[in-house]
């Protein structure tokens, strides 16, 4: 009897199913394939979703799927990857008697090589009138960089001189004329090669942007020959918790480095914590020599945290802690100056803040940023016996330094293809130097209470426009204008002078699109840079020696001519960015030796000095290596720069110029 009744059900329920298509037609399956449109490649992990319902999968290696849906003549799929634009497509019976080819248009191209340094808002790299280079932070990772040096090292154009507290050089120019950036706020250094880069935390960065060529429209002092930018991640965004740990070791140093990032975010709030301890022994030089004293540790620690009021509305903070216990690597002090007890210590804070309003209209944005950084460092000079070659005596300087600054910009679109950004920017930087000094060969000890409150002031305003005439062509020129104020501050001979300085800088560019994938750019910009405290007025302690201010020194201004060619071909498979450049120094601050004074080794002057050369580089991606998920991209970059003093009668080439560099790399 119960088996009767189970058939007689069965029975029944197929009859219902078969005569209600709303229940039949939930059988029906859909399969296909969902592919990148311009590599043509499978996508693994591609969302697949049925509009309005929970039903969802997500594709396999090879990109395939398969999922139940209905035969409703409405029925929407939604396919989605982080990677990709979001797609929807409707099915119908058609589709459903095929396998589906599904093609996504991919984020990569366009967000990948977007860039806001240049601009001050968004804009792509073949928008530019200069050459540019963007670093993602899993390069960063992967790499095990250390600091800004190490990042930018492999970059065409950059070198780098020492392992640890390198100058940062860009086109044989250091950092006092290459403008480092944390998220648009400057980072000012108190070393004579100006900011090194070493007491930043480039984990905590989404990307760093690099901007050659002349920048001081918008930057001001100190950007000719480019700028630096490493940025944050925003906080706020999709909800999630998350926690990353990141180990790294190194065999040359035995360095270990060891990361943790805790990340929590909403969609109007987050806030994220990235913590970084590195340490490691002594270096070991190709030829296996080690060099004592050469060992690292250092702690950094990253707090980013803001608030969206609404689309048109958010506030960012950042704070930024540094300390750092090294030692000295071979050429930081001189080649033959190591010491092998005396160790060296820094301490950074710095905290910035920014502030946004877009109503997107004829007011694109307005935008404030402000910023404030206070550090100490301890810089040693040795002295050795020349007749012994034992060392006799050792200065210890206290470099105290604090400085604070910000900008006020607003973007306005005047027209559908013409933009100008306007604003007005400032700093105030202060140095103390107090020195103790050990004499050795007297067992005396004693203090040399150096300069209190030296420093610069600088304040400048400056337009620039960004016009689009037509698809092929596009125009940028800007101006500006500084005023500065330098400040000897207090010495222990009781004088305090003041010297003002002004400067006039202006850009004017253009790109000429042959086609989407060819891009023609020329630009002529005048940099300038004011004279620092140190470079006028402060007695200061070198690795070459003691340097004296000179307060006739005027600003250097920089005719810089940049001329780019880039593009893709092959179906975007190779890509390539060609750059030459041709920079004229007038008054440029260089060192001069002092003969007559045995107390000081240099002091400062106005000469003129002439840059040219050029960064190439080219990569070609090779699609289904091994599998067809798999992707081998080689790439090669080079770089030429010859520098020369014109102030010499025999052209002397200037400092840290290797006249050739090659890089080579496979993925």
């Amino acid at each position: 009897m119960v088996k009767k009744i189970l058939i007689f059900l069965i029975y029944g329920f197929i009859i219902f199913v078969a005569n209600n298509p709303v229940i039949a037609q939930y059988y029906t399956v859909l399969q296909g394939i969902v592919y990148c449109k311009t590599e043509q490649k499978p996508i693994e992990f591609a969302n697949i979703s049925v509009k309005n319902t929970p039903t969802g999968t997500t594709t396999d290696a090879l990109g395939k799927f398969k999922i139940e849906i209905a035969r409703e003549k409405q029925t929407v799929i939604i396919v989605s990857h982080i990677n990709y634009h979001k797609k929807e497509i409707v099915i119908n019976d058609s589709l459903l008697s095929q396998n589906l080819k599904i093609y996504l248009e991919p984020k990569s191209i366009q967000l990948s090589d977007v860039v806001i340094s240049a601009g001050l808002y968004e804009q792509s790299l073949e928008k530019l009138t200069t050459p540019a280079n963007i670093i993602s932070h899993r390069e960063i990772v992967d790499n095990m960089n250390s600091n800004i040096i190490d990042v930018v090292a492999s970059t065409p154009g950059f070198t780098q001189v020492w392992e640890y507290h390198s100058p940062i050089i860009l086109r044989g120019l250091n950092s006092n004329r290459l403008i480092i950036m944390k998220d648009g706020n400057q980072r000012i250094g108190t070393f004579p090669g100006g900011y090194f880069g070493q007491d930043m935390n480039i984990y905590d960065a989404k990307k760093v942007e690099i901007i050659k060529g002349p920048a001081s429209v918008i930057y001001g002092s100190g950007a000719i020959s480019g700028i630096i930018n490493v940025i944050s991640n925003e906080p706020f965004g999709d909800n999630k918790n998350s926690i990353q740990l990141h180990s790294g070791y190194g065999s040359n140093n035995n360095e270990f480095l060891e990361m943790i990032k805790l990340c929590h975010k909403k969609e109007k709030f987050g806030i994220s914590m990235n913590a970084k301890y590195r340490k490691t022994d002594n270096m070991v030089y190709g030829d296996g020599e080690i060099a004592e004293n050469s060992n690292v540790e250092d702690r950094d620690i990253a707090i980013n945290t803001g608030y969206k009021f609404s689309d048109k509305h958010k506030i960012i903070l950042n704070t930024n802690y540094h300390y750092g216990d090294w030692g000295k690597p071979r050429g930081f002090n001189g080649p033959t100056k190591r010491f092998t007890e005396v160790r060296n210590e820094e301490e950074n804070l710095h905290t910035d803040i920014a502030y946004t309003y877009s109503p997107k209209k004829f007011v694109e944005s307005v935008n404030l940023n402000l910023y404030y950084d206070n550090g100490w460092r301890d810089y040693y000079q040795y002295k050795y016996s020349t007749v012994s070659g034992n060392l006799s005596s050792l200065d210890l300087v206290h470099y105290k330094d604090n400085y604070g600054g910000g900008r006020f910009y607003t973007i306005l679109n005047i027209a559908k293809n013409n933009k100008i950004t306007t604003g007005v920017d400032g700093y105030i930087f202060r140095l103390d130097n107090p020195t103790e000094v050990f004499d050795y060969y007297n067992d005396t000890q004693g203090q040399i209470e150096g300069y209190s409150n030296a420093g610069q002031q600088n304040i400048g305003m400056f337009i620039n426009d960004e016009w689009n005439i037509s698809k092929k062509i596009r125009i940028v020129s800007g101006i500006r204008y500084d005023v500065a104020e330098v400040v000897e501050g207090q010495s222990f001979e009781n004088t305090e002078r003041t010297e003002n300085r002004n400067a006039v800088s202006g850009n004017a560019g253009m790109v000429y699109s042959f086609n989407e994938n060819t891009h023609f750019s020329f630009n002529a910009g005048r940099a300038f840079r004011m004279p620092t405290t140190e470079e006028l007025f402060t007695k200061i302690i070198s690795c070459k020696g003691i340097k004296l201010g000179n307060p006739d020194l005027l600003p250097e201004y920089s005719w810089n001519f940049d001329a780019g060619f880039r593009g893709s071909a092959l179906n975007q498979k190779l890509k390539y960015d060609f750059a030459l450049f041709y920079n004229l120094l007038e008054g440029f601050i260089n060192e001069a030796p002092v003969a007559n004074n045995p107390d000081v080794d240099f002091t400062y002057k106005n000469t003129d000095a002439k840059l040219m050369g050029g960064e190439m580089s080219a990569s070609y991606r090779f699609n289904n290596v091994l599998a067809p998920s798999n992707t081998l991209n080689i790439g090669l970059g080079a770089a030429y720069v010859y520098g020369i003093d014109l102030s010499k009668e025999n052209n002397e080439s200037l400092f840290g110029m290797p006249p050739f560099k090659t890089t080579g790399e496979l993925n």
